[in-house]
């Protein structure tokens, strides 16, 4: 991931977030009775580290590309039960606070209380957190990296031709390869979504997390899509930390259409159909990237294209009603991994506008977030929501019914 340390904020920010998270779970876990005394030091020193494996990791393949796979595996597991226990933590000091208010407001309740306490705040209690949180991690990776099955998604289009019914478009989101998965992980994938025969076959971002140097071999089956009319490809903010310019131009070396603000236009049963792709915010922290691959700009995407079905590969899926408004009849997003664990739903679906999984409706335009095909290598787990290869198939929306 040679272009993280580009990205100092995000660098920083990571970091101190996750000693904070670790300083709390040692004060929670560790700095009571009946933990031993002599243990506490050195298990919070153990805490702090473990909470550091993402960025450790970020810095061994900075200054060591050719880390192996499996020690990239390892260190995702660590990140991974890390984060379950974390949450683990939290849940459990919410039950005490509730716990103790209720029994300050309703009398006769301190055996209860007490009760409650005695059991949580427990070595056995708090052993049994450490053990599911290996555990949780162990299934979510199993069901990160293993081979995503298809989904299959009607989506309505207002107006849409007659010829156009039935379209169907292959969608896949955040490969992620190079962290986690491998070329023969992307193979199975290919072979999965051309055994779908799409129109379409479009990818929305974050296929690499290393550079063409280093992962171009692991990457190199994507060229192997087909699709009946094109297949194409917009860019995500991990394209841009693993060295953007340097994917863009190897990618068009391989013959794949790259969309960064700019369009494509197929004619497709005598219609014809608009696909376009906008870069990612993440552009402005990138500022010796020449203006090509700048901040997205959906107007400059369009500019020039004539009249007919538009659809829009936006890596991120916030700004779609605002892209609504400028004429795109669907977006196709990712980048939100689909929340990836189910504690964090609510908090990923505020960092997009609302959007987080799925189909929805922006403005008069259908909108879809893929969870994703793939996963970020340092924390590859997934609680409560599957990767996917989506296959969306357009139909005409039904028309509203005309007022009196």
């Amino acid at each position: 991931m040679a272009d993280y340390t580009r990205n100092r904020m995000f660098f920083a920010s990571s970091t101190t977030f996750m000693l904070a998270v670790a300083g709390y779970m040692s004060f929670s876990l560790l700095w009571h009775e009946p933990v031993p005394l002599f243990w506490r030091i050195p298990l919070t020193v153990l805490l702090l580290l473990v909470s550091q494996t993402i960025t450790g990791m970020r810095l061994l393949v900075t200054f060591r590309p050719n880390l192996p796979l499996r020690l990239m595996r390892a260190g995702g597991f660590i990140s991974s039960a890390f984060m379950v226990l974390s949450w683990l933590v939290l849940v459990r000091d919410v039950v005490l606070a509730l716990t103790l208010a209720l029994s300050m407001v309703i009398p006769g309740t301190e055996h209860a209380t007490d009760t409650v306490f005695n059991a949580l705040v427990s070595v056995p209690a708090e052993l049994s957190m450490v053990l599911f949180s290996f555990a949780a991690a162990a299934f979510g990776m199993a069901r990160a990296l293993a081979i995503p099955s298809v989904r299959r998604v009607e989506v309505p289009i207002r107006g849409l031709p007659p010829e156009l019914e039935g379209l169907s478009i292959a969608h896949l989101s955040d490969l992620h390869i190079g962290s986690t998965f491998t070329g023969e992980w992307l193979e199975e994938v290919v072979r999965r979504t051309n055994a779908l025969e799409p129109d379409f076959t479009l990818i929305t971002g974050d296929l690499a997390d290393g550079t063409p140097e280093r992962i171009g071999r692991f990457l190199f089956p994507v060229t192997g899509l087909r699709a009946r009319f094109g297949v194409a490809v917009s860019v995500g903010n991990h394209d841009y930390y693993s060295g953007l310019r340097s994917w863009v131009d190897t990618w068009r070396k391989w013959g794949l259409t790259v969309l960064a603000n700019e369009h494509r236009e197929y004619h497709v049963r005598g219609r014809n159909v608009i696909i376009a792709g906008v870069t990612d915010p993440c552009a402005v922290l990138f500022r010796s990237l020449d203006p090509s691959l700048g901040a997205p700009d959906t107007r400059k995407a369009l500019q020039g294209a004539g009249e007919g079905l538009r659809i829009l590969m936006a890596h991120r899926p916030g700004s779609a009603e605002q892209n609504a408004a400028l004429g795109c009849h669907l977006q196709l997003s990712g980048h939100t991994h689909g929340g990836q664990f189910f504690f964090l739903f609510p908090l990923v679906s505020r960092m997009n506008g609302g959007f987080r999984s799925g189909l929805y409706t922006a403005g008069s335009m259908p909108l879809y977030v893929s969870p994703g095909t793939g996963m970020w290598g340092y924390v590859p787990m997934r609680l409560g929501v599957a990767a996917e290869i989506t296959l969306l198939t357009l139909k005409a929306a039904p028309q509203p019914p005309a007022r009196a």
